[in-house]
């Protein structure tokens, strides 16, 4: 089966969660032997570590697309040329890893579409304008247009059902994964606590920020903030200017990071803070366990399902809590090794091998079924 893939990100300039799924994805089913031909389009290439991976598949085409708006990926993937290309490279199945796909494809082709949570439902008031438009005006038609839907948790499933109204025969739930090998414990733990993840409000950073305050004159770490800049964050620089400076000055924005220095920052963390307030799967929560590193998060939508008891739980909402919890972990080290050591064991669960194995057992299902009229909510 020829299958179209959304390789956009091959091309953007952050990688950020839907990129990291992504790309580690078809890094890896590049490294499975199959009898489909996969076609990546994409504007161009500026990961080519990545690429060059892939592309040694010789089953693995290349299709560059400028297109339109080239640097919105929503907006480039409507563009003619790409549905052309598309069209004339006979795609039978175009995969959608990230939501969204050409809307005017021909309905000769199979569409299957990767939805990583429904936030936008679940907290809309945690969204951007630009989500929340996108997400309530124009992501109905991507939802009627798919043939088919994964997504990363039995909890996503089920907002799935109830939110967008999708036949649950029509979800396969794969869990997300990683590459094992990105990230391995140092053995050596540094004074510092550690978040990773966009700044926007689900990833409930105000609150982790008042509890590290909380604290800061009875522990001596530093609080590491590892990530891109989102959306209605005003309360985040409001609250870090209302702190005494000993306390702002121990806190530390290092912005985007990716690659080998992300993977020592996770190795080397005391403990690893993201208790978020909505969650799909969390992939920086795997990536801290991957790495040796203790975690504590909130018991909140897909997390207890997907990481059961090898996290520490607080509550989300309460900074005095989350304070409690840090303290607690960061003066126990036996209780972070234990925590540490069921990390380790969990994450071989979530290799990306694995992950890969479901898509393509998902892929040899459409195949087959190929020919008959996908099965509509």
């Amino acid at each position: 089966m020829k299958i179209g893939v959304d390789a956009y990100y091959l091309y953007a300039g952050h990688i950020d969660g839907l990129g990291n799924f992504l790309l580690r994805l078809l890094v890896q089913l590049s490294r499975i032997e199959s009898d489909h031909e996969y076609y990546l389009y994409t504007p161009g290439i500026s990961h080519t570590e990545q690429a060059d991976i892939i592309f040694r598949n010789p089953r693995f085409h290349l299709r560059e697309i400028n297109g339109m708006f080239r640097g919105k990926r929503r907006l480039w993937l409507q563009s003619p040329s790409l549905r052309s290309a598309i069209i004339r490279d006979h795609v039978e199945l175009f995969f959608a890893g990230a939501e969204y796909f050409p809307l005017l494809l021909p309905r000769s082709v199979t569409v299957a579409t990767t939805v990583h949570d429904v936030a936008f439902k679940a907290m809309p008031e945690a969204i951007s304008l630009t989500n929340t438009i996108f997400y309530n005006v124009l992501f109905p038609f991507f939802v009627k247009r798919s043939d088919y839907f994964f997504t990363v948790s039995q909890h996503s499933k089920n907002e799935m059902v109830n939110y967008l109204h999708i036949n649950p025969d029509r979800i396969t739930v794969i869990h997300n994964g990683i590459d094992l090998l990105e990230f391995t414990p140092s053995g050596k733990k540094e004074k510092y606590l550690l978040f990773v993840g966009t700044l926007q409000p689900r990833k409930n950073l105000v609150n982790i920020i008042r509890a590290f305050s909380l604290i800061a004159d009875r522990i001596s770490d530093t609080f590491v903030i590892v990530g891109g800049s989102g959306w209605k964050n005003s309360p985040i620089s409001e609250l870090i200017e209302s702190l005494d400076k000993p306390v702002r000055d121990r806190i530390m924005f290092k912005g985007y990071v990716d690659g080998d220095e992300l993977a020592s920052l996770y190795s080397r963390a005391r403990l690893f803070v993201l208790p978020s307030l909505h969650e799909g799967f969390c992939l920086p929560i795997l990536e801290a366990m991957a790495s040796g590193t203790a975690v504590l998060t909130a018991p909140s939508t897909a997390i207890p399902e997907v990481f059961g008891d090898a996290v520490e739980y607080a509550d989300p909402q309460s900074p005095e809590d989350i304070a409690a919890k840090m303290q607690g972990l960061i003066s126990d080290a036996g209780k972070r090794v234990r925590l540490q050591k069921k990390g380790l064991l969990l994450s071989k669960k979530y290799d990306v091998r694995a992950q890969a194995a479901g898509y393509l057992a998902a892929f040899n299902s459409i195949a087959t079924a190929r020919g008959a009229t996908p099965r509509r909510s």
